[in-house]
């Protein structure tokens, strides 16, 4: 009978060291199921975060190739400007080299006339 109660307080030792096994098993599941769902709402935040920056750089990429595409619209309206100052600019200095010569031929045709009026009122 002694080896009975014995083996029977052996058995309800193991049995208690096997639920608290098992209760401290439970809590670490627990644990690791918050955990889990921690993770997971984390994931899925930085999922919707990735989501909003690629938005964002679709744009902003779309932004890029628009004022690219206006920024070298612009430079060849410049290019064509510059061209057409250089070509008035080349215009001005034939018209002014131009009129120095009709101002000499003017000076010198003004001197001959003259010169014939005086020869004219001299006879």
């Amino acid at each position: 009978m002694e080896k009975f109660k014995e083996r029977i307080l052996s058995l309800r030792s193991e049995a208690e060291k096997v639920n608290t096994t098992a209760d401290e098993l439970e809590q670490k599941v627990k644990h690791l199921q918050s955990e889990q769902i921690a993770k997971n709402h984390e994931l899925a935040s930085i999922k919707n975060r990735v989501k909003i920056l690629e938005e964002q750089l679709e744009k902003t990429e779309q932004k890029l190739k628009e004022t690219t595409l206006k920024f070298n619209e612009s430079d060849l309206k410049a290019e064509e400007y510059e061209h057409k100052v250089t070509e008035l600019e080349n215009l001005i200095l034939e018209k002014e080299q131009k009129n120095e010569e009709l101002s000499k031929e003017y000076k010198f045709i003004k001197a001959e006339m003259d010169e014939m009026s005086r020869q004219f009122d001299d006879l």
